[in-house]
């Protein structure tokens, strides 16, 4: 009886000893550098991204863990189900578990292999750097010899341009020449055919001829300036089927020289379109009575006679610097003159040539009492306005209506010679006078500021 309870005891006592050698060991990570025989996975990503440093098995619940030093990365692989691994994360090296597994040199070389790769990161960013400042040097170098080959290019062109207006305004002069010497031409022949007719006349009639007091200068008989309101054609002769020689633009204003009425009872005005100073320089003959060594001797001025020998008393002598004089070496006698000596001097003339043309009454408007510069500042003034384009019609050709106020009068007619002022129960009355005192050309009435009526005396020119 006392051996069963001993037996019993010693049974119970070894239950925990039995329990533990029966239970399986508990795995731990296994750090190779070399796996045997590694799965198919593995292989292809040795293949793929190199061979790893370390095989880390068993670690954290992965199957294995493949480490790169240098890249500073973890692969995770787990295998489930068994015996097909799988590929399920990617995670750095260090601050993290698997960096306890390494030994001191494995983290210094983690370490050396990232300031490797930030210093090769930086070198080609300098690098990178420095191409793009040397392509940034060649660019703008071939920028600056675009910019000069353009700016060549662009005073080439317009030198060309500059070249071909003056070959067009040479040959618009030369054209305007020729058409002014036919014209002039055929002139003349119509006033020799006017003064053979004429003359025939008197002749048939038996009476004494009178003397033609026909001129070929036309004279001026008008003044003042031609405002244009649209685009017009400017004619060469006071006819609607005359020669266009030029068109004019809207609000250009020109000097009026003449006026006349054609056949059709239609108002032209003849204008200045424009005025050219022409230089010339030449080389001319003359005659003078003694020789350089005289006029140099006694530090007298040249006399020479200019133009042909046989005129010489009928022109008067000019009186040159003898350093501009040469002489020739030929000699003339003329009757009752002692010998004379051929010179050539050069002479430098200016003269203005004015291009002249015909326009309608009827295409804009006329005013005898302003100046060009008047008239263009008047237009400037009318421009600036917001009024109704009869209103500013009006104005510029010098009209007031009913309704007016102080400063269209004034854009109109001008600063009044005499204002009387008065004051009634219905507001202020004025009479602007226009004229000389005690005699005036027109009165205006305004009141309060508004034209009412007006009236002109004789002579008004207004």
């Amino acid at each position: 009886m006392r051996r069963g309870p001993k037996i019993i005891i010693l049974f119970l006592l070894s239950v925990p000893f039995l329990s533990s050698f029966c239970s399986p060991k508990p795995t731990t990570s296994i750090l190779l550098r070399d796996p045997v025989n590694p799965p198919k996975v593995v292989r292809d990503v040795f293949t793929r991204e190199g061979k790893s440093d370390y095989f880390l098995l068993n670690d954290e619940g992965y199957s294995f863990r493949l480490i790169y030093l240098c890249e500073n990365r973890v692969l995770n692989f787990a295998e489930e189900p068994k015996g097909n691994p799988v590929l399920v994360s990617i995670q750095p090296i260090l601050n993290t578990s698997v960096e306890s597994h390494l030994s001191a040199d494995d983290r210094r070389r983690i370490w050396v292999c990232m300031e490797r790769k930030v210093k090769e990161q930086q070198f080609k960013i300098d690098e990178q750097r420095r191409r793009i400042v040397v392509e940034r040097v060649r660019l703008e170098k071939e920028i600056g010899s675009i910019h000069r080959e353009r700016n060549q290019l662009i005073t080439e062109l317009q030198k060309k341009k500059e070249l071909e207006a003056e070959k067009k305004r040479q040959l618009a002069e030369e054209r305007r020449r020729t058409e002014a010497e036919r014209l002039r031409k055929i002139e003349q022949e119509q006033r020799r055919r006017t003064e053979e007719d004429r003359k025939l006349r008197f002749y048939t009639a038996g009476r004494k001829e009178e003397p033609s007091h026909a001129v070929d200068a036309v004279k001026a008989t008008e003044s003042g300036v031609f405002l244009a309101l649209k685009e017009i054609k400017v004619h060469a002769r006071p006819m609607a089927d005359s020669k266009v020689i030029a068109i004019i633009n809207k609000y250009d204003i020109y000097d009026v020289l003449n006026s006349k009425i054609d056949s059709t009872w239609t108002q032209w005005h003849q204008i200045i379109l424009s005025e050219y100073i022409i230089s010339e320089k030449g080389k001319r003959y003359g005659w003078t009575p003694e020789e350089r060594s005289f006029w140099s001797k006694h530090k007298l001025r040249v006399w020479v006679y200019p133009g042909d020998i046989t005129r010489i008393d009928f022109t008067k002598p000019l009186k040159l610097n003898i350093n501009n004089v040469q002489f020739t070496g030929k000699k003339a006698a003329v009757p009752d003159r002692p010998a004379l000596y051929e010179v050539t001097y050069h002479i430098n003339s200016e003269y203005s040539e004015k291009i002249i043309g015909w326009v309608r009454d009827q295409d804009g408007i006329r005013r005898s009492n302003r100046t060009k510069e008047e008239m263009n500042t008047l237009l400037k003034d009318v421009a600036g306005t917001s009024w109704p384009m009869n209103v500013q019609n009006d104005i510029l050709r010098g009209y007031i209506r009913a309704g007016f106020t102080r400063e269209q009068v004034l854009l109109s007619w001008g600063k009044p010679d005499h204002v009387n002022t008065t004051r009634t129960l219905v507001g202020i009355h004025e009479q602007w006078v226009y004229g000389e005192a005690p005699f005036p050309r027109s009165y205006v009435y305004l009141e309060n500021g508004v034209v009412k009526t007006w009236e002109f005396f004789k002579n008004s020119g207004r």
